[in-house]
């Protein structure tokens, strides 16, 4: 484990946080719920294509700021079993990974405008504005962890 110092603002200021040995830009994001966000690492932005390849080391300081260029929009996600429809905030260059990690989508079939997308492209398939998602519980017993 490995410790940082986390800044969010706006939100609940510094803080110390642990993070596997190893972990990337991309894992914080997730683990600390920080999407939408631009991030400085030592007082150097990282784009967000970078994340997910800059690896963090012991120590650092992340400043995770609220976007101040507007670039946010909404899809409407439809959580089966679950919550069912809600309009949910994604910024430019989420992709469905992002989405599944924020919103807990884990193990769920994600179908969008009509089209399945397999986990495995998750990664490179990009959340469009106005689009229709469905996260249904598998009928087929598959699940994954």
């Amino acid at each position: 484990m490995e410790n940082l110092t986390l800044i969010v603002i706006p939100g609940p200021g510094a803080r110390s946080v642990q993070i596997q040995s190893n972990a990337t830009i991309a894992d914080l994001v997730c683990q600390e719920n920080l999407h939408g966000r631009d991030i400085i690492v030592n007082g150097t932005g990282v784009p967000q294509n970078q994340w997910a390849t800059t690896t963090l080391t012991s120590n650092s300081e992340v400043f995770a700021t609220g976007s101040v260029k507007g670039n946010i929009d909404q899809v409407t996600l439809i959580v089966i079993p679950g919550p069912g429809a809600r309009s949910v905030t994604v910024s430019a260059g989420d992709s469905l990974s992002d989405l599944v990690c924020r919103e807990n989508l884990h193990g769920r079939d994600i179908i969008v405008n009509g089209t399945g997308v397999p986990q495995s492209q998750w990664n490179t398939t990009a959340v469009i504005a106005n689009s229709e998602i469905f996260a249904t519980g598998s009928v087929k017993g598959n699940t994954y962890e």
